[in-house]
């Protein structure tokens, strides 16, 4: 008899664990490059133009959009990771521009819209006959697959860094593994190529922020950066995933327009750099100097 019940405990469990699987609502969509069912392929500039749009507007400003979405095609849902009854957004994304009316094209990205601003949901692509027809998610396209950088530009990037890092004795000289030495990179006041300089303070308050948070806690950040812009890396040389935070002059962001100037960490909290953001939603590198 105690055998008996084990077994059927046993079974029990196993009947509910397969009856039962764990759901995938806990993953984040990141931003990045996406590559739809028809093959094309779209930009992390373009999508973050278009996200961009997507938070800055109310419903039905431009043109119809930002318009609800429901996350439905053909009765299932579209993207499976977002969890039912979550308030959807979505927006037109433009290859090398952004949607400012008239015919809205085929690919959207997807927000949700918490605290009137948006987190990145996904990209799609609509696959129907007519506007309101099907929808098909596209695929990030991961770093490792899209940035192939050769040795002659990692020798440059190094030579660059080799100013702006400090770098242990006990490395190696043979080692350039240029996210090694990003961990000893020392925070400093940045200058920018607008000619803005950022104090060491302001660096320094948006990093401990940025390590301190999860992805999307203040407004919108800290969320991922793909370290794209104009189809080359901001920071060359770079190929662990990274976040981004908002720097402003004078005290620690948390809320509001967020700015330009954003710094920037890996996934593991190692200080990378900092950047600012221009129109059309394209990124540059700032120089970070030595206090």
């Amino acid at each position: 008899m105690l055998f008996d019940l084990k077994s059927i405990v046993l079974y029990g469990l196993i009947a509910l664990a397969h009856a039962s699987p764990v759901p995938e609502l806990s993953k984040r969509a990141q931003l990045g490059d996406f590559k739809c069912p028809d093959g094309t392929e779209l930009s992390e500039t373009d999508v973050r133009e278009a996200f961009n749009e997507a938070r800055n507007h109310d419903d039905k400003t431009v043109g119809k959009y930002p318009a609800y979405f429901g996350n439905k095609s053909g009765g299932n849902k579209v993207f499976t990771n977002i969890a039912d009854g979550t308030d959807l957004r979505e927006f037109p994304i433009v290859k090398g521009g952004k949607y400012t009316g008239g015919p809205p094209g085929a690919y959207r990205v997807v927000t949700d819209y918490k605290n009137n601003l948006g987190d990145f949901r996904g990209v799609m692509q609509h696959t129907g006959a007519t506007v309101g027809g099907a929808y098909t998610a596209c695929t990030r396209v991961t770093p490792s697959k899209r940035d192939l950088v050769n040795r002659e530009e990692v020798k440059e990037e190094r030579s660059v860094q080799e100013d702006e890092t400090e770098v242990s004795e006990e490395i190696p000289r043979s080692v350039n593994d240029l996210e090694t030495r990003a961990k000893k990179k020392k925070i400093g006041s940045a200058t920018c190529p607008d000619g803005t300089t950022l104090a060491k303070d302001d660096v320094g308050s948006a990093f401990s922020e940025l390590r301190n948070s999860k992805d999307y806690d203040h407004g919108g950040y800290p969320h991922p950066f793909g370290n794209q812009s104009g189809g080359g890396q901001v920071f060359a040389g770079v190929t662990k995933e990274l976040r981004e935070y908002p720097i402003v002059a004078g005290e620690t962001w948390t809320s509001g327009p967020p700015g330009k100037y954003r710094v920037v960490a890996d996934t593991s909290g190692n200080f990378v750099g900092v950047m600012v953001e221009n129109a059309g939603a394209s990124f540059e590198r700032c120089t970070v100097n030595k206090d």
